[in-house]
């Protein structure tokens, strides 16, 4: 009887260390990512354990803006990080950094925008109410995260379509976190703004100012940020960077499939909330589909990513020191194999 009383704890005991096991096994992979919502289809294969079945430890270290992960990446402390395509990007795979982009991670696809210009209420009271009015920012400040970002990349191309140019006519407020660019809009402290989504529409409701025009429509299919590797850890453990696209790609499909219809999809949506600055699952459902939306095969906006290049090196700009080629920006093989392994393999059932 004693034999049998002891089992229970026996198999336990067992099964923890055959767990315990399974983790030291895992492939680990040191990752940068930041709590945007452009980033969903990550949150999504994490909380659902897509990593883990694929036998991946994904190991996250937090940071508010892509660039600031770049001298830990470049340092080699990362493996792989999210990146947007900024000019100081270019800037660093010209002098050498040692990193591809592989993945998209999100951008501003015609009708799922993820950025947004907001105005300050005095000036929508006087007419700026869309696109069309951008003219009228001439002479006003325009707030953005930092200089050669998105979203000043965003933001200059509507100050474009209205007849300005963006270096001359706009006063820059640069080097702001978006939340204090938020609250500086309504204290009046900037005249206009380009936000991730989810804060222009708080700055709407909460009559800081009024959104008045989506990045879906200032730079169609404009690239918002991506997934990237470092040469070395992508040369030494390929099929680790293939198994980690594989489950994001998975999260991916998930991501666009609820940004269509949120309430279909609670989990989804809590996850969502959990992983980002929302913590919100009401303000995730209300802005949906204005989710930002990623390639479904994983394959980056290139045409995007090279125009902001461009944009960056002249004539308004020069932020861009040396321009590199396609070839030394990207590797599209990871994302090509794995999405083939995924439709092959179905390692998630469908």
């Amino acid at each position: 009887m004693k034999v049998f009383a002891a089992l229970p704890a026996l198999l336990l005991g067992i099964g923890a260390a055959l767990l315990a096991s399974s983790a030291r096994c895992a492939d680990v992979v040191r990752l940068g990512e930041g709590p945007f919502l452009s980033g969903g289809g990550f949150f999504i294969a994490q909380g659902l354990g897509y990593f883990n079945k694929l036998g991946l430890d994904v190991r996250v270290r937090e940071f508010q803006d892509g660039a600031l992960a770049v001298p830990s990446f470049i340092s080699g402390e990362l493996d792989m990080s999210f990146m947007t395509a900024n000019a100081g990007l270019f800037n660093s795979i010209a002098k050498g950094a040692p990193v591809v982009i592989i993945l998209d991670r999100g951008h501003n696809r015609p009708g799922r925008p993820y950025t947004v210009i907001n105005v300050a209420q005095a000036l929508a009271d006087q007419g700026v109410r869309s696109l069309a009015d951008f003219g009228k920012l001439k002479g006003k400040r325009v707030g953005v995260g930092a200089l050669g970002s998105i979203n000043q990349f965003n933001a200059a191309k509507g100050l474009l379509k209205a007849g300005l140019d963006p270096a001359k006519d706009v006063q820059w407020i640069v080097n702001v976190p978006q939340p204090d660019l938020m609250k500086m809009l309504g204290q009046g402290q900037v005249d206009a703004t380009d936000l991730a989504y989810h804060l222009g529409f708080f700055a709407q409701n909460n009559k800081f100012g009024p959104m008045i025009a989506t990045g879906d429509v200032l730079a169609p299919d404009g690239q918002i940020s991506t997934f990237a590797a470092r040469k070395d850890f992508l040369a030494k453990n390929r099929d680790v960077v293939v198994r980690f696209a594989m489950a994001y790609l998975q999260g991916v499909k998930e991501f666009n499939t609820a940004a269509a219809d949120p309430a279909k999809y609670p989990r989804i949506v809590d996850i969502l909330a959990n992983a980002t600055t929302l913590k919100n699952p009401d303000v995730i459902r209300a802005i949906a589909p204005n989710w930002s939306y990623s390639n479904e095969d994983g394959t980056p906006v290139v045409d995007s990513i090279m125009e902001m290049q461009d944009f960056w090196s002249g004539p308004y700009f020069h932020l861009v020191e040396k321009k590199v080629t396609q070839e030394e920006l990207f590797d599209l093989s990871i994302a090509k194999e794995a999405k083939a392994r995924l439709d092959r393999e179905k390692p998630f059932g469908n």
